[in-house]
Protein backbone atom coordinates (compact mmCIF):
# COMPACT_ATOMS: atom_id res chain seq x y z
CA UNK A 1 0.00 0.00 0.00
CA UNK A 2 1.26 3.28 -1.12
CA UNK A 3 1.57 6.64 1.32
CA UNK A 4 -1.50 8.08 -0.07
CA UNK A 5 -3.38 5.38 0.73
CA UNK A 6 -2.40 5.15 4.22
CA UNK A 7 -3.39 8.37 4.83
CA UNK A 8 -7.02 8.13 3.28
CA UNK A 9 -9.48 7.98 5.96
CA UNK A 10 -11.92 5.49 4.20
CA UNK A 11 -15.86 6.13 4.60
CA UNK A 12 -17.39 3.23 6.12
CA UNK A 13 -21.45 1.81 5.69
CA UNK A 14 -23.76 1.88 2.38
CA UNK A 15 -22.73 3.90 -0.68
CA UNK A 16 -25.11 6.68 -1.46
CA UNK A 17 -26.32 7.36 -5.07
CA UNK A 18 -23.96 9.94 -5.95
CA UNK A 19 -21.28 7.46 -4.70
CA UNK A 20 -22.23 4.91 -7.02
CA UNK A 21 -22.32 7.51 -9.89
CA UNK A 22 -19.06 8.20 -9.00
CA UNK A 23 -17.67 4.55 -9.18
CA UNK A 24 -19.84 4.24 -12.37
CA UNK A 25 -18.19 7.02 -13.77
CA UNK A 26 -14.66 5.84 -12.69
CA UNK A 27 -14.94 2.19 -14.06
CA UNK A 28 -16.00 4.07 -17.66
CA UNK A 29 -13.17 6.52 -17.32
CA UNK A 30 -11.08 3.59 -16.81
CA UNK A 31 -12.28 1.55 -19.50
CA UNK A 32 -11.73 4.34 -22.48
CA UNK A 33 -8.77 4.81 -20.85
CA UNK A 34 -7.64 1.01 -21.18
CA UNK A 35 -9.27 0.75 -24.73
CA UNK A 36 -7.40 3.98 -26.02
CA UNK A 37 -4.05 2.70 -25.08
CA UNK A 38 -4.21 -0.68 -26.71
CA UNK A 39 -5.50 0.95 -29.24
CA UNK A 40 -2.76 3.01 -29.60
CA UNK A 41 1.38 2.12 -30.76
CA UNK A 42 2.21 0.38 -27.42
CA UNK A 43 5.63 0.02 -28.37
CA UNK A 44 6.99 0.44 -25.28
CA UNK A 45 7.29 -1.77 -22.77
CA UNK A 46 6.06 0.94 -20.46
CA UNK A 47 2.79 0.61 -22.04
CA UNK A 48 2.26 -2.84 -22.59
CA UNK A 49 2.99 -3.48 -18.70
CA UNK A 50 0.20 -0.33 -17.99
CA UNK A 51 -2.01 -2.45 -19.87
CA UNK A 52 -1.58 -6.00 -18.60
CA UNK A 53 -1.10 -4.56 -14.81
CA UNK A 54 -3.21 -6.97 -12.87
CA UNK A 55 -6.12 -5.97 -11.53
CA UNK A 56 -5.64 -4.60 -7.87
CA UNK A 57 -3.58 -1.76 -9.54
CA UNK A 58 -6.07 -1.10 -12.13
CA UNK A 59 -8.87 -0.59 -9.13
CA UNK A 60 -6.32 1.35 -7.49
CA UNK A 61 -6.81 3.99 -10.42
CA UNK A 62 -10.42 3.67 -10.14
CA UNK A 63 -10.21 5.08 -6.07
CA UNK A 64 -7.78 7.65 -7.37
CA UNK A 65 -10.79 8.93 -9.11
CA UNK A 66 -13.35 8.34 -6.88
CA UNK A 67 -11.12 10.15 -3.95
CA UNK A 68 -10.86 13.04 -6.32
CA UNK A 69 -14.43 13.28 -7.39
CA UNK A 70 -15.41 13.28 -3.34
CA UNK A 71 -16.15 9.20 -3.14
CA UNK A 72 -14.08 8.05 -0.24
CA UNK A 73 -13.73 4.40 -0.56
CA UNK A 74 -11.11 2.06 -1.06
CA UNK A 75 -9.84 -0.19 -4.23
CA UNK A 76 -11.55 -2.95 -2.33
CA UNK A 77 -14.73 -1.20 -1.47
CA UNK A 78 -15.12 -0.31 -4.42
CA UNK A 79 -14.59 -3.95 -6.40
CA UNK A 80 -17.01 -4.98 -4.24
CA UNK A 81 -19.65 -2.64 -4.94
CA UNK A 82 -18.81 -3.07 -8.80
CA UNK A 83 -19.79 -7.03 -8.19
CA UNK A 84 -22.86 -6.54 -6.58
CA UNK A 85 -23.88 -3.69 -9.21
CA UNK A 86 -23.03 -6.02 -12.28
CA UNK A 87 -24.98 -8.51 -10.26
CA UNK A 88 -27.86 -7.23 -9.92
CA UNK A 89 -27.89 -5.28 -13.14
CA UNK A 90 -27.37 -8.74 -14.77
CA UNK A 91 -30.38 -9.95 -13.15
CA UNK A 92 -33.11 -7.00 -14.07
CA UNK A 93 -31.31 -6.93 -17.59
CA UNK A 94 -32.59 -10.86 -17.85
CA UNK A 95 -35.50 -10.12 -16.56
CA UNK A 96 -36.22 -7.56 -18.88
CA UNK A 97 -35.50 -9.69 -21.90
CA UNK A 98 -38.20 -12.28 -20.69
CA UNK A 99 -40.88 -9.22 -20.65
CA UNK A 100 -40.28 -8.41 -23.52
CA UNK A 101 -40.73 -12.17 -25.12
CA UNK A 102 -44.16 -12.56 -23.10
CA UNK A 103 -45.26 -9.69 -24.69
CA UNK A 104 -44.06 -10.63 -28.22
CA UNK A 105 -45.96 -13.82 -27.49
CA UNK A 106 -49.38 -12.30 -25.34
CA UNK A 107 -51.15 -11.29 -28.50
CA UNK A 108 -53.58 -8.92 -26.17
CA UNK A 109 -53.61 -12.35 -23.70
CA UNK A 110 -53.71 -11.21 -20.57
CA UNK A 111 -52.68 -14.14 -18.76
CA UNK A 112 -49.12 -14.42 -20.86
CA UNK A 113 -48.32 -10.71 -19.86
CA UNK A 114 -45.76 -9.83 -16.94
CA UNK A 115 -44.86 -6.86 -15.56
CA UNK A 116 -41.43 -4.86 -16.34
CA UNK A 117 -38.78 -4.42 -13.14
CA UNK A 118 -39.78 -0.95 -13.53
CA UNK A 119 -43.58 -1.29 -12.79
CA UNK A 120 -43.65 -3.70 -10.06
CA UNK A 121 -43.46 -3.39 -6.01
CA UNK A 122 -40.48 -3.93 -3.55
CA UNK A 123 -42.27 -7.22 -2.37
CA UNK A 124 -42.93 -8.46 -5.74
CA UNK A 125 -39.50 -8.13 -6.87
CA UNK A 126 -38.21 -10.15 -4.06
CA UNK A 127 -40.72 -12.71 -4.99
CA UNK A 128 -39.22 -13.15 -8.03
CA UNK A 129 -35.61 -13.10 -6.67
CA UNK A 130 -34.57 -9.50 -8.35
CA UNK A 131 -32.74 -6.76 -6.70
CA UNK A 132 -34.85 -4.90 -4.69
CA UNK A 133 -33.99 -1.33 -5.20
CA UNK A 134 -32.57 -0.79 -8.59
CA UNK A 135 -33.14 3.02 -9.35
CA UNK A 136 -33.38 4.07 -13.04
CA UNK A 137 -30.57 5.92 -13.35
CA UNK A 138 -28.56 3.44 -11.86
CA UNK A 139 -29.20 1.32 -14.10
CA UNK A 140 -28.89 3.24 -17.54
CA UNK A 141 -25.01 4.19 -16.41
CA UNK A 142 -24.51 0.55 -16.15
CA UNK A 143 -26.04 0.51 -19.49
CA UNK A 144 -23.90 3.03 -21.28
CA UNK A 145 -20.56 1.28 -19.45
CA UNK A 146 -21.44 -2.37 -20.37
CA UNK A 147 -22.45 -0.54 -24.53
CA UNK A 148 -18.50 0.83 -23.96
CA UNK A 149 -17.52 -2.37 -23.71
CA UNK A 150 -19.11 -3.36 -26.91
CA UNK A 151 -21.03 -6.17 -25.21
CA UNK A 152 -24.67 -7.70 -26.28
CA UNK A 153 -27.08 -6.10 -24.40
CA UNK A 154 -30.57 -5.99 -24.77
CA UNK A 155 -31.38 -2.56 -23.74
CA UNK A 156 -30.97 0.66 -25.23
CA UNK A 157 -29.19 3.77 -24.94
CA UNK A 158 -33.01 5.86 -24.74
CA UNK A 159 -34.25 3.49 -22.14
CA UNK A 160 -36.70 5.78 -19.88
CA UNK A 161 -38.75 2.82 -17.50
CA UNK A 162 -41.45 4.86 -16.88
CA UNK A 163 -43.09 4.99 -20.23
CA UNK A 164 -41.94 1.59 -21.55
CA UNK A 165 -40.73 -2.17 -20.63
CA UNK A 166 -38.84 -2.61 -23.97
CA UNK A 167 -36.03 -0.44 -25.26
CA UNK A 168 -36.00 0.65 -29.01
CA UNK A 169 -32.92 -1.19 -29.25
CA UNK A 170 -34.65 -4.43 -28.18
CA UNK A 171 -37.40 -3.63 -30.51
CA UNK A 172 -35.36 -3.24 -33.39
CA UNK A 173 -33.81 -6.77 -32.17
CA UNK A 174 -36.94 -8.53 -32.82
CA UNK A 175 -38.96 -6.51 -35.47
CA UNK A 176 -35.94 -8.55 -37.26
CA UNK A 177 -36.73 -11.54 -36.39
CA UNK A 178 -40.54 -11.74 -37.24
CA UNK A 179 -41.23 -13.74 -40.32
CA UNK A 180 -41.46 -11.80 -43.27
CA UNK A 181 -45.32 -11.89 -44.77
CA UNK A 182 -45.52 -14.46 -47.68
CA UNK A 183 -45.21 -13.00 -51.06
CA UNK A 184 -48.21 -11.68 -53.56
CA UNK A 185 -49.36 -14.21 -55.75
CA UNK A 186 -47.85 -13.47 -59.44
CA UNK A 187 -50.11 -12.01 -61.80
CA UNK A 188 -50.06 -12.72 -65.41
CA UNK A 189 -49.67 -10.47 -67.94
CA UNK A 190 -53.03 -8.88 -70.06
CA UNK A 191 -53.02 -10.72 -73.30
CA UNK A 192 -52.68 -8.60 -76.18
CA UNK A 193 -55.75 -6.19 -77.48
CA UNK A 194 -57.78 -8.99 -80.12
CA UNK A 195 -56.55 -12.26 -78.45
CA UNK A 196 -57.60 -14.49 -75.89
CA UNK A 197 -55.50 -15.96 -73.31
CA UNK A 198 -54.03 -19.62 -74.75
CA UNK A 199 -56.20 -21.73 -71.97
CA UNK A 200 -59.19 -19.91 -73.17
CA UNK A 201 -60.93 -22.05 -76.27
CA UNK A 202 -62.53 -19.77 -79.15
CA UNK A 203 -66.31 -19.31 -78.20
CA UNK A 204 -68.50 -21.25 -80.81
CA UNK A 205 -71.46 -19.24 -82.36
CA UNK A 206 -74.79 -20.22 -81.52
CA UNK A 207 -77.23 -21.71 -84.42
CA UNK A 208 -79.54 -20.02 -85.92
CA UNK A 209 -83.27 -20.71 -86.06
CA UNK A 210 -85.43 -20.18 -88.95
CA UNK A 211 -89.31 -18.62 -87.92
Amino acid sequence: MDSSSMLRDYRKGNWTIQETMVLIEAKKMDDERRMKRQGGDGNSSSERGNINKPGELRWKWVEDYCWRHGCLRSQNQCNDKWDNLMRDFKKVREYERRVSEKLLLAQGDDDNIIKSYWKIERIERKEKNLPTNMLPEIYEALVQVVDKRGQKVLVGTSFNPSTTSMSPTLQQLQIATLPLPPPPPQLLPPPPLGQLPPNIPYTQPLPTVDV
